[in-house]
């Protein structure tokens, strides 16, 4: 009955809107080389201001404190990011009210009737990490109050839904398309469950469903205080962190990933500290050679939205506000401003997307 009720709901939704909710996971790696310098610090630019921009307009999602004995002693890459400080802050505040205001958040409470979940009240914790590039490595949890019966009622709506055991845990396993208009691009079975009724697991890999469950029951090892070797994931007013280890290895052979060939680790802190927006970012290079040209990359990239002040005036201030630092093989960026200052970046470069889409369409 719940399951014919909800499949009402949605069917009902998707022909009056015209939109099927199909959440996915993606997290990728990226790079310049070094053989056309200005190209290369052109591409470097745009992929640094898209991580940034894309990231910061999706801490909402994200929640909690990050919890390393949560994540597999396996992992050398982890994302995280805490929903309490984030919205505690004051940039994002500004970023709530401009939701409220462009009525995306009436759009999620049409989301919440549905799926008696709603993304920015209801999760309390997420957290990704994963080993290498592979997809099937990476693992996704979330941590919030769910109606466990009316997701598993859900999942089990996909005509090529299956459902494993693992001990207590029952893993269930679905089809999950991505689409480029009504044409899918991709599809792939995606795996997932609740664990402790409060935090869902997924992955496109049942043996890291498997593990993730292993490891929050302690019967696989978790990470430790050094596994990732980074300030990053102990920055006092972060409500944003990452950190990597074998950098060299997850950028693999691609020819954009030059930089990324020669770190060996790497760690990003986004949030407030003393009523200013922070962002530090620090690499440990191969070598001190190696360093030294990344420095150098990203010198010129600070230059080139320096010097863009008649296209983007904004980003030319914010990026006058970057401070480099290099010793030995170490290489570090700290950035702070007033987060009023931020926040008007993030919407004008929100609403210069909103205009490309539409172009496009």
């Amino acid at each position: 009955m719940l399951q014919h009720k909800i499949s009402e709901k949605v069917d009902e939704r998707a022909k009056k809107e015209n939109w099927i909710p199909a959440p996915s996971t993606s997290l990728g790696t990226g790079s310049v080389g070094m053989t056309n310098k200005w190209k290369g610090i052109e591409t470097m630019r745009k992929l640094v201001l898209a991580l940034i921009v894309s990231m910061l307009l999706a801490v909402p999602v994200f929640a909690g404190p990050l919890v390393k004995s949560q994540v597999s002693g396996t992992a050398n890459w982890v994302v995280h990011a805490d929903y309490e400080r984030f919205f505690s802050s004051q940039v994002g505040g500004l970023i709530r009210k401009e939701l409220a205001n462009q009525g995306i958040e009436e759009k999620l409470a049409n989301f919440a009737t549905i799926f008696s979940f709603h993304p920015l009240y209801d999760v309390c914790d997420v957290t990704i990490y994963g080993n290498g590039r592979e997809q099937a490595k990476a693992a996704v949890l979330i941590d919030g109050r769910f109606d466990k019966e009316k997701l598993e009622a859900l999942v089990r709506m996909n005509p090529q839904h299956q459902e494993v055991q693992h001990g207590d845990i029952t893993i269930h396993g679905w089809l999950h398309e991505e689409k480029k208009g009504s044409e899918v691009v991709k599809s792939f079975m995606m795996y997932g469950c609740v664990y402790q009724n409060k935090i869902v697991v997924m992955s496109s890999g049942l043996d890291t469903v498997k593990q993730a469950v292993d490891v929050m029951k302690g019967s696989a090892q978790g990470a430790t205080d050094s596994q990732f070797g980074v300030a990053a994931l102990g920055a006092q007013g972060a409500f944003f962190q990452a950190a990597a280890t074998g950098v060299s290895d997850i950028a693999g052979e691609e020819q954009q990933a030059a930089v990324l060939k020669q770190t060996d680790k790497l760690g990003l802190a986004i949030g407030e500290n003393a009523g200013k927006f922070c962002i530090d970012f620090g690499l440990a290079a191969k070598s001190n050679e190696a360093a030294q040209n990344i420095n150098k990359v990203l010198e010129g990239i600070i230059a080139f939205a320096t010097l863009s002040a008649e296209q983007q005036p904004k980003l030319a201030e914010l990026a006058q506000k970057v401070k480099l630092s290099c010793a030995q093989n170490n290489v570090g960026v700290h950035f702070e401003s007033d987060p009023e200052s931020v926040f008007q970046f993030l919407k004008e470069q929100w609403e210069k997307k909103k205009q490309a889409s539409a172009q496009v369409q």
